[in-house]
């Protein structure tokens, strides 16, 4: 987080632009009710407000793992390449660099939950369970890493002199309009694609899902939702659910044993593919427990 622009809060609320960007989220809102297509643009808004004013409450006291969580509200993808590729981070403990990116997985589904919420309404609890337990299961891996004494995980014996960084991913703005409207487009276009490819490609949707989550499961995930609230029964939610998040894990592995800063390669690969697993098997237990 870039802390010379950190602008103190009481700044903004003496000057317009606070408000102006409150009016036009709030109208967004209403409108969006109205037309259940553009339910996208208020909820993307919505998540920059809101780290916003995480950035302004929280960062100056935050630990280096905090900011990786904040940040993932943004792009977890953005904090895995900074943080496992960036010189900068070379110092940084691997306990510290785990947790940044763990934070930042929690922060990415927590998002994906509030989509799901946002964009689908009235929807059965099974639904939410692949991104729950995975959420659950990243927490209780926080908290084995924060308590573990193992060698593996301790400091570097430099750590002490080792000038503290930070992330550098979010804006001194409320709302960065412009970057709303590029991923409010993506994921439209995504809903526009996705549409084209099976009709007239004759592509399946699964392989398409799966495709773009290796790149972006946010903005997918928000078009398979988008579609659903239209056209719900050609869609199976729950398998393009495990797409998602299938394509997620495999991007994040492969960022994570690519990165130079990290040398626990396969221990923290090991605790994504397990977080994925065990949603998978949680989900399946669920749905049998429903018949």
């Amino acid at each position: 987080m870039p802390m010379e622009h950190n602008t103190p809060l009481s700044y903004h609320f003496k000057h317009k632009h606070i408000w102006f960007d409150i009016a036009v989220l709030a109208a967004l809102f209403v409108v969006s009710s109205y037309v259940p297509l553009l339910k996208i643009v208020p909820l993307v808004a919505s998540l920059e407000l809101f780290s916003f004013f995480s950035f302004h409450l929280l960062a100056k006291r935050s630990r280096f793992q905090l900011q990786g969580f904040f940040g993932g509200f943004i792009s977890s993808t953005a904090v895995f390449l900074q943080v496992l590729n960036d010189p900068k981070f070379g110092s940084t403990g691997q306990r510290d660099l785990m947790l940044a990116l763990l934070f930042a997985l929690c922060a990415m589904l927590l998002e994906c939950v509030l989509i799901i919420f946002f964009l689908a309404g009235q929807l059965a609890p099974i639904y939410y369970v692949p991104f729950l337990s995975q959420l659950a299961f990243f927490v209780a891996a926080i908290l084995y890493l924060n308590r573990s004494n193992l060698p593996r995980f301790a400091e570097p014996l430099d750590s002490d002199d080792a000038v503290e960084v930070d992330i550098t991913l979010l804006n001194d703005h409320p709302i960065i309009w412009k970057n709303v409207a590029k991923l409010s487009s993506l994921i439209l276009l995504f809903v526009v694609g996705m549409h084209y490819i099976g009709t007239e490609l004759g592509l399946s949707r699964s392989i398409s899902t799966l495709v773009i989550s290796l790149f972006e499961a946010h903005a997918i995930l928000a078009s398979v939702m988008t579609e659903w609230t239209l056209e719900a029964k050609q869609l199976d939610l729950m398998q393009l659910f495990f797409l998602i998040l299938l394509g997620n894990t495999i991007s994040k592995s492969y960022l994570a044993y690519r990165g130079p800063n990290l040398t626990e390669k396969v221990f923290f690969v090991g605790l994504i593919f397990t977080g994925f697993f065990l949603s998978l098997g949680l989900t399946l237990l669920w749905s049998l427990t429903l018949t």
